[in-house]
């Protein structure tokens, strides 16, 4: 049985139940949800990740970093994992290089 609305509460559109749905556990729904995520971009954006190392300070760590990102976005490169985030990236690239007008030729705004 639903609870009766309090006078300074609006009535819900829905008709909600007194208790709470489901006893799962937020916080592991949540740690999922993010390794998942996580693993999704790992394999997915392998060439960004690359990319990041690369812009670190060079020491001994960052190429070792930076050899290890390399290989990682070659392998995934070559299971073909990381194609539509390429080609996405290639299609945003073309659209950010379109000028119109004046613009292409450099001229004043």
């Amino acid at each position: 049985m639903a609870r009766e609305p309090k006078d300074h509460e609006l009535a819900s559109p829905v008709d909600l139940p007194a208790e709470p749905l489901g006893g799962g556990d937020p916080l592991l729904w949540t740690t999922v949800t993010i390794a998942v995520a996580a693993l999704l971009l790992l394999f997915a954006n392998a060439g960004t990740l690359a990319g990041w190392v690369d812009e670190k300070p060079v020491s001994e760590p960052q190429q070792q970093a930076s050899q290890r990102a390399a290989d990682w976005k070659a392998t995934m490169d070559a299971a073909g994992v990381t194609a539509p985030r390429d080609w996405l990236h290639t299609q945003w690239k073309r659209l950010q290089a379109a000028r119109f007008g004046d613009e292409a030729q450099g001229g004043a705004p």
